[in-house]
């Protein structure tokens, strides 16, 4: 949704000719294709996986990563959403069993983790620090929105019907941002040349390094307040039984 909503944004920035009605149309298309997409081959994957009965399990993340780019490739082509395609597929391997499972869900945590660290190196390479100063009130009120006000609101709205307790909303609301998808979507705008997108891209920085420092350092604290922590043990077993 962030990213189709960037998107839209811009386009209706860049281009005077867009209508709402379009970016409204352009929405359903995305969003259905995406999800039909996502979910038709990701529930494949599985199947493949056991046919295939690749003899080296080292050679299982070459293959989700072959299919990341498939998917992402042939959603996008159908002028579906590529992104949502790849998350649902995902998703839907997530939830099955097959073997090497695990071996996979550590090979791209760790692709995961690289991959931030290789959007925050993009940040730190793009930002200008003489500009920050001047955008350091600004920032703070807005990472004060989104803590206090934007994300608890849209997490309970999101998970109105989910079956968790209070106390789980509440830690998922305190999470915050994760830092890469703000870092990545601060691009778009600088890349299609937006007015003043360098103090778009400025305040992102800012609001990212509050995040992290405010509730990224502080989530152990908060998981232990709320008791939503899960003991060493049966994370082990929830891991090895793939949850």
């Amino acid at each position: 949704m962030a990213i189709f909503l960037t998107i839209g944004l811009t386009q209706l920035v860049v281009d005077p000719a867009t209508t709402i009605d379009r970016v409204a149309l352009l929405f359903v298309q995305q969003m259905a294709l995406g999800a039909l997409g996502g979910l038709s081959l990701g529930l494949g994957l599985p199947w493949l996986i056991e046919r295939l009965r690749l003899e080296t399990v080292g050679l299982l993340p070459v293959l989700t990563i072959a299919a990341v780019l498939v998917i992402y490739g042939v959603t996008a082509s159908l002028g579906g959403s590529g992104f949502l395609a790849v998350f649902i597929a995902g998703l839907a391997l997530g939830n099955r069993d097959f073997a090497g499972k695990l071996t996979v869900l550590d090979f791209h945590e760790g692709l995961a983790t690289l991959m931030e660290i290789l959007m925050f190196l993009t940040l730190g390479l793009l930002v200008f620090p003489s500009h920050l100063p001047a955008l350091f009130g600004v920032g703070l009120l807005m990472t004060l929105f989104l803590i206090v006000l934007a994300r608890p609101i849209s997490i309970l709205l999101s998970l109105a019907v989910a079956r968790m307790s209070v106390r789980e909303k509440a830690f998922i609301s305190w999470a915050g941002l994760r830092g890469a998808v703000p870092i990545v979507l601060a691009t778009f705008p600088l890349l299609a040349g937006v007015r003043q997108a360098e103090s778009i891209f400025d305040l992102v920085f800012v609001t990212v390094l509050a995040s992290v420092l405010v509730q990224g350092t502080s989530i152990p604290l908060v998981a232990r307040w709320l008791r939503v922590t899960v003991g060493t043990e049966a994370h082990d077993d929830r891991r090895a039984a793939g949850v």
